[in-house]
């Protein structure tokens, strides 16, 4: 997946060019046309406002910008349920180079008035800008689900959810940048848009190098054990439409009791397993995957030694996000479906698989990270019908992820689960709860062997 399509007019080209408009030109703006003090003012507090406004103005025109800020700050105490004076200082704040201050006091004049359209705008550049990819997203969102969205906008959506992979979204923004700039004449967006199709479509990456890691320990009442799981790859992609990749990979896996049984063989295997592996992705959503390698166990048994491992699958990962507030920084509602269906053939040439849905009420996000209550759903089923590999269970919890880019995620749940065999034996009954923490983390870099 690219870091995003290449266009004459990138968002940062944009934000240049908003940033000129909306920053500078709207101080130009202000001077020229100042608000006048009032002669007769309601109020004490009026008075005061007035004042302090106009001392901002003249700091404006002076050239003094944070000095300006300073005033339109102490306007907007004065009255705090005006949005002017935070517009203003926000402004003020960005001609002199305090964009985390304009952002700050963009926000706080959005919650007074979210009808603003030109300051949610102005908040999606900044933080495109400043890397914030997310944060912009959300702010532009509001004017799509309003039906304020300009081609430009759409643009820029298109190319801030193709930076954060979201290959799906990126298209459907750019088709309707292009049908909109097209309604309107616009030919330079119109332009981009059908060259970002086109780069989406046919060359979504180039050839390069790639490094990769993910972690996922976690904890389980239910067998009072934790389980490490962890697995890094090195490799060369080929890039094109299905990016084929080759790579070397280490995967471990450790349970801290060795329970076994009721748990999942995979969550049991206690083994370390370099390997060689090929993978392609016919779909965005979609990976094809083999690999061949050795198991070498952590536990002591008789014999200790190497075992083949060979094993190929496929992996599913489908994602999507709906804004349900016109705030940047409000709720959203994350849609998400996983699935791995794969054949092992240390494990008596198995075919285990499993399915888990996942619908997740964002409450907080922003630059520090979000915080999310969840409900889930997850199954999983084997070919060979061993008892502790078909099961289903559900329940829900709340997930914390950590930075604006959640570069690590912390999720507690609770949940109940139901067994797809009749127990046997001492077996316990078929339902169970059970209480687990999950941290989860990873990291995946690529390194073009070509400039574009």
């Amino acid at each position: 997946m690219p870091t995003g399509p290449t266009n004459r007019l990138t968002i940062f080209a944009h934000a240049r060019s908003i940033l000129a408009s909306f920053g500078v030109g709207a101080l130009v703006a202000l001077t020229a046309t100042p608000a006048p003090a009032q002669t007769t003012p309601r109020s004490v507090t009026d008075s005061i406002y007035a004042a302090r406004m106009n001392s901002g103005y003249a700091a404006t025109r002076a050239g003094n910008a944070l000095a300006a800020a300073a005033a339109f700050d102490s306007a907007a105490k004065v009255a705090p349920q005006s949005a002017e004076a935070l517009v203003a200082a926000g402004y003020a704040f960005l001609a002199g180079k305090q964009n985390t201050n304009a952002i700050a006091r963009f926000n706080s004049a959005l919650v007074l008035d979210p009808e603003r359209d030109v300051i949610r705008r102005q908040l999606g550049y900044l933080y495109a800008g400043s890397g914030d990819n997310q944060n912009a997203i959300g702010a532009f969102a509001p004017l799509v689900t309003r039906g304020r969205a300009s081609a430009q906008d759409l643009l820029a959506l298109g190319n801030l959810n193709a930076a954060v992979s979201q290959r799906d979204s990126s298209l459907k923004y750019f088709h309707s940048a292009l049908e909109l700039a097209t309604q309107i004449g616009d030919t330079v967006v119109a332009s981009d848009a059908q060259k970002s199709i086109a780069n989406l479509s046919i060359k979504p990456s180039r050839p390069g190098a790639f490094i990769e890691y993910y972690l996922s320990p976690f904890y389980q009442h239910r067998f009072d054990n934790f389980i490490g799981f962890g697995i890094g790859r090195v490799g060369l992609s080929g890039g094109g439409r299905f990016q084929p990749q080759v790579y070397v990979s280490l995967r471990a896996t450790h349970d801290s009791k060795s329970v076994g049984g009721l748990q999942p063989v995979l969550f049991a295997d206690n083994s370390v397993i370099p390997a060689l592996g090929v993978r392609v992705h016919p779909a965005t959503w979609l990976t094809a995957y083999a690999e061949g390698g050795a198991s070498y166990p952590l536990v002591s048994v008789t014999p200790r030694n190497w075992h083949r491992d060979l094993r190929a699958g496929l992996l599913a990962n489908v994602q999507n996000t709906q804004w349900l507030q016109k705030n940047s920084n409000g709720i959203s509602l994350i849609s998400e479906v996983y699935g791995d269906a794969s054949w092992y053939d240390r494990f008596n040439r198995d075919v285990i698989g499993y399915a888990q849905w996942r619908e997740s009420l964002r409450l907080v996000h922003g630059r520090a990270g979000a915080i999310d209550l969840f409900t889930r759903a997850w199954g999983s089923y084997d070919s060979r019908h061993d008892y502790y590999n078909r099961v289903v269970e559900g329940g829900g919890g709340i997930a914390l992820h950590l930075g604006a880019n959640h570069y690590a995620s912390i999720f507690v749940d609770a949940l109940r689960g139901h067994y797809l065999a009749e127990p046997v034996g001492t077996q316990p009954a078929q339902n169970y709860n059970d209480f687990r923490v999950m941290v989860v983390t990873g990291l995946f870099r690529q390194f073009p062997f070509a400039k574009p």
